[in-house]
């Protein structure tokens, strides 16, 4: 995750080492007609798409008759958004399915808990028949229980739109997107890989020209990725031998953050040491920090905030 914050903690500090915080993205194949009943190698893909926490959509929108549409069609983004989510709202309807099917024992047998979660399934299940994700549901309890079955409509989304020039996405696409309850990127891809094979102040030159921005291709992507994930940063490195950026769930608190660190952090934590990380590059150390009353003392039910550096006391 690129991030000068890091660099700038490590540097007035003459820390040697600096760990970015880290998000995987995970290549995985297109899906085709089929893939929501488990066919071919589609299917095969949402069986690890489920295992994921979020979803990225690749959209073709570039034009370019050597690279042949792979269902032999005209480029259409919006087409291809809708057939893919087809496929994977069809597979979260064959999976509720077989959940019900399952939950009827406990129904039968008088357990509020299956009674429960037959309510939500039945919720779930009339959402998908409208050809709507789960995450759009307006039901906490129901959203609850698709995440805990992994379903995929229940999954953050992001439509990554591969496009010729630079600029915003297409609006039909936006549009989609914004009813699905997903976030769009628009990256033009060739582009970026052309700026890549040249010497890289040209590159910075000519993409300032061509209004690409200052955070571009793969940076672009995994910034959109951690927005996607609704992470936070906070950061570690009160000194030698390293600072390290480590990434959160927007609302966790000091105790869990602790934890992220190292489990014996969280079940022995005491409290938590706080300075924002520009009051801490403004003051060149956490000492310093401390004598101008910039350092905090927080409990474990204090919740993170982007960019806090954190010295965490715990006992063993």
């Amino acid at each position: 995750m690129p991030d000068p914050r890091i660099d700038a903690i490590a540097d007035v500090q003459d820390i040697p080492r600096r760990v970015q915080a880290q998000v995987e993205v995970v290549d995985i194949a297109g899906l085709g007609a089929g893939a929501g009943r488990g066919e071919g190698v589609g299917g095969a893909a949402l069986g690890r798409i489920r295992e994921l926490e979020a979803t990225v959509h690749v959209l073709r929108a570039f034009a370019n008759a050597q690279v042949p549409h792979p269902l032999e069609r005209e480029v259409d983004p919006l087409a291809d958004a809708r057939a893919a989510d087809e496929e994977i709202i069809l597979a979260d309807a064959g999976q509720v399915e077989r959940r019900q099917e399952k939950v009827q024992k406990g129904v039968r047998a008088g357990d509020p808990a299956a009674k429960a979660e037959a309510a939500a399934l039945d919720a779930i299940t009339d959402q998908l028949a409208q050809g709507l994700p789960v995450r759009t549901l307006d039901a906490d309890d129901a959203r609850a229980v698709a995440r805990a079955m992994g379903l995929l409509t229940a999954k953050p989304v992001l439509y990554l739109i591969n496009t010729d020039d630079p600029g915003e996405p297409a609006a039909d696409v936006a549009a989609y997107a914004a009813a699905q309850g997903a976030q769009t990127l628009a990256l033009p891809v060739g582009v970026e890989l052309e700026l890549a094979q040249m010497d890289p102040d040209e590159a910075a030159e000519f993409a300032v020209e061509m209004g690409l921005g200052s955070t571009r291709g793969a940076d672009a992507l995994i910034q959109a990725g951690y927005r996607l994930l609704d992470l936070v940063t906070f950061f570690t490195g009160s000194g030698p031998p390293e600072a390290r950026a480590w990434p959160i769930p927007r609302g966790t608190t000091a105790d869990r953050a602790a934890g992220k660190i190292h489990s014996d952090m969280e079940r022995g934590f005491i409290r938590a040491e706080v300075v924002p990380w520009d009051k801490l590059v403004e003051c060149g150390s956490f000492a310093r920090a401390r004598e101008q009353a910039l350092a905090r003392l927080e409990g474990r039910d204090y919740v993170v905030q982007e960019g806090d550096v954190m010295q965490i006391r715990f006992s063993t």
